[in-house]
């Protein structure tokens, strides 16, 4: 169960059906910032697939409002495995299946990758923006900084919102992809607190 952890964990969950908000601007060419200005909510659903030492496959649905983000993971059955709460500088995790919870600084230890990729990051992501990472970046994971990168890709060339991003350790061969399927940014409020606490119980 530890491997679904670290499938989310590596890189950085059914969409909603919502009313969006008609602007003047081209959504393909705005900030993280100008998004959040502009919408109240974001949404939708995807996957994060695995190769190496970890192999497999899980979907996921998201909800996303502000800096903050929810995520609730199923495995192939349909089943939830794993919610996820991400504030600008934390990030908490319950391990349906095992019962078991984690806190930013367990995540952390449990694979140090989010030391580079901030839990912020990972909502600008969600709403269609990327981060820059330089090689630099890499050094508090130790080894050679030239094998390991995060890249992001686009479902359109005529599009800036990214909806893709690859981590990649050539060393151990490994490579992890998260890929958003659907993305919704809306007007509606989601109130995440309740959602987070509706899902504990």
């Amino acid at each position: 169960m530890k491997s679904i952890l670290i499938f989310f964990l590596l890189f950085f969950i059914s969409a909603c059906s919502t009313s969006i908000k008609n602007i003047k601007d081209d959504i393909s060419v705005l900030s993280y910032e100008e998004l959040s200005r502009n919408y109240i909510s974001c949404s939708g659903h995807g996957n994060i697939s695995s190769i190496g030492n970890f192999k497999g496959k899980l979907s996921f649905s998201f909800l996303s409002q502000n800096d903050s983000s929810f995520f609730q993971f199923q495995d192939l059955l349909g089943r939830k495995v794993l919610l996820m709460w991400l504030t600008p500088n934390s990030a908490d995790a319950w391990n349906i299946l095992e019962n078991k919870r984690y806190n930013y600084s367990l995540i952390k230890d449990i694979f140090p990758l989010l030391s580079v990729v901030e839990p912020i990051n990972i909502t600008k992501f969600l709403w269609g923006n990327e981060s820059v990472y330089n090689a630099e970046d890499f050094m508090v994971l130790g080894g050679q900084t030239n094998e390991l990168s995060i890249t992001f890709e686009k479902s359109n060339e005529n599009e800036n919102l990214i909806n893709k991003a690859i981590f990649k350790d050539e060393t151990n061969r490994q490579e992890v992809a998260i890929l958003l399927k659907s993305r919704v940014h809306s007007d509606d409020f989601i109130d995440l607190d309740k959602v987070w606490k509706l899902m504990l119980i």
